[in-house]
């Protein structure tokens, strides 16, 4: 028991000493700021949500530049109103024809709507509530 106990003493000693003796080490050191952290990686436009398999990352044009994050934002926006403008291109191209407005009951459904007389004035209309609606309601924002 008395062997055990004086093994106890000198490890505390030694293990005082050590501390003593980091104490003394940095208060010889002068204070140092530590390093700046590594600056964050550039924007890579192929690790974005929508690169997935079995595609990937499709930018066969190179339009999406490394590092360049508001023109690929500005891009994924445009993207997304495109496929909704031919969304609704595609569902107007079934209705006109089985819906006619009154007006336009004498209008030709399909393409052929847009040369006839009525049918182009109908479609001036839509073209200038669209511009409308682009201009001042469905403005980009790039907060959202």
């Amino acid at each position: 028991a008395a062997s055990v106990g004086g093994m106890a003493l000198v490890a505390a000693g030694v293990g005082r000493k050590r501390q003593t003796m980091r104490r003394t080490a940095c208060a010889a050191e002068p204070e140092t700021k530590p390093p700046p952290p590594p600056p964050p990686p550039p924007f890579n436009p192929s690790k974005q949500v929508g690169a997935m398999a079995p595609l990937g990352f499709f930018d066969p044009a190179g339009f999406s530049k490394v590092g360049d994050k508001e023109g690929f934002n500005n891009l994924r926006a445009a993207e997304i109103k495109h496929g909704r403008v031919a969304m609704m291109a595609a569902l107007g191209a079934v209705v006109q024809h089985f819906v006619k407005f009154p007006g336009f009951e004498k209008v030709p459904a399909g393409l052929s709507a847009v040369t006839t007389a009525p049918g182009t004035y109908g479609f001036i209309g839509l073209l200038v509530v669209g511009a409308a609606f682009e201009l001042g309601i469905w403005v980009q924002d790039p907060a959202k």
